[in-house]
């Protein structure tokens, strides 16, 4: 009598697990549309640009002049402009003579990979797109800041991933910056420091005499106004005073 009881205990034991965990299958099922692992992961695969994360950024942006998106699979935002970067990211992928052109796109919410890059790079806002020559962990990216159709972002990608000048791409760079570039790099952390000092020096001392001669004209230029209205008073007053005489005479 003990062990059915016991038998019918286990039996109703394993029915109420199996009920938990059908309940907590569904809950899991019905979370809010795009924001569930399935439709995150669908979305992650839809990129056509390089997936970039902390493991392969430095790697595959080496030398490279690149546009990035940071962006999450459930921004609508985000969403709004895939269709676009998608494009954008088929075009440089078939366009001859690009392999130092790098379009990618970095997911945010990929923990720690996705996030650890935007942490890096201070992403606040999303989607934020950045561009620019990735030399030196990307510290000359910027944002950009213009519309997000696929035209727009392929007329400026045409004009600004192009080859400059920096102490990683000194090929870029004329004759005379690159001799200032290689000048300065052999220069000490102090002597850097002096010399940017110096510029910001001569920088407020022409500001300073800027100002000192724009005032000395401003002057100049409201005593010639004054001398010209009073000349003009002036002439007025003789035209008036030559009529009435004309007119005294008839």
């Amino acid at each position: 009598m003990r062990a059915q009881i016991l038998n019918q205990l286990q039996q109703l034991l394993l029915l109420v697990l199996a009920c938990t965990q059908h309940h907590v299958s569904e809950a899991y099922t019905y979370e809010p549309p795009g924001r569930d692992p399935v439709s995150i992961n669908k979305i992650r695969s839809s990129e056509v640009a390089v997936p970039l994360t902390t493991d392969n950024f430095d790697e595959l942006t080496k030398g490279k002049l690149v546009f990035i998106k940071f962006y999450s699979p459930h921004c609508p935002h985000c969403k709004s402009i895939a269709g676009a970067w998608n494009e954008l990211a088929s075009y440089y992928e078939n366009l001859p003579d690009s392999d130092n052109i790098l379009i990618g796109s970095i997911d945010c919410t990929d923990s720690p990979q996705g996030k650890g890059l935007c942490a890096r790079f201070k992403i606040v806002g999303l989607p934020t797109l950045i561009h620019g020559d990735a030399s030196f962990g990307g510290i000359y990216l910027e944002e950009y800041g213009g519309d997000k159709a696929f035209h727009d972002l392929k007329s400026f990608a045409a004009e600004a991933l192009v080859p400059t000048c920096n102490p990683g791409n000194l090929d870029a760079c004329s004759p005379d910056m690159r001799k200032d570039t290689e000048a300065f790099m052999a220069m000490t952390y102090e002597s850097l420091d002096n010399l940017i000092k110096g510029k910001e020096k001569q920088q407020e001392d022409l500001q300073s005499s800027f100002k000192e001669t724009f005032e000395k004209l401003q002057k100049n230029y409201d005593e010639y106004l004054l001398e010209k209205e009073m000349q003009i008073i002036r002439a007025k007053a003789n035209v008036k005073l030559i009529k009435e005489v004309i007119d005294a005479k008839k």
